[in-house]
């Protein structure tokens, strides 16, 4: 092989491995871009878990709160339906 055959080999491989290496970033910064979407969504995902916790928490809460009562109150009720059949 002369030099000028061995120059434009160096210039072959050097624009193949130039044209893969810029194919590459193109793909490593779509990646970046879903990882990124990505984060956005589990953090909406993150607040609308953390929304419906609270939610179901108050729920039981006052399910809770509503037994709690009733259950307190119980001797009112059973005096008053004792009365009501006497």
């Amino acid at each position: 092989m002369n030099d000028d055959t061995i120059q434009d080999l160096k210039q072959f491989i050097s624009a193949t491995v130039s044209q893969q290496t810029d194919d590459l970033k193109q793909d490593i910064s779509g990646i970046k871009q879903d990882i990124s979407g990505l984060k956005q969504d589990i953090a909406k995902l993150d607040t609308k878990v953390d929304s419906l916790s609270a939610f179901v928490t108050e729920a039981i809460d006052n399910f809770d709160e509503s037994t709690q009562i009733e259950l307190k109150n119980h001797n009112k009720r059973i005096t008053r339906l004792e009365q009501k059949t006497a």
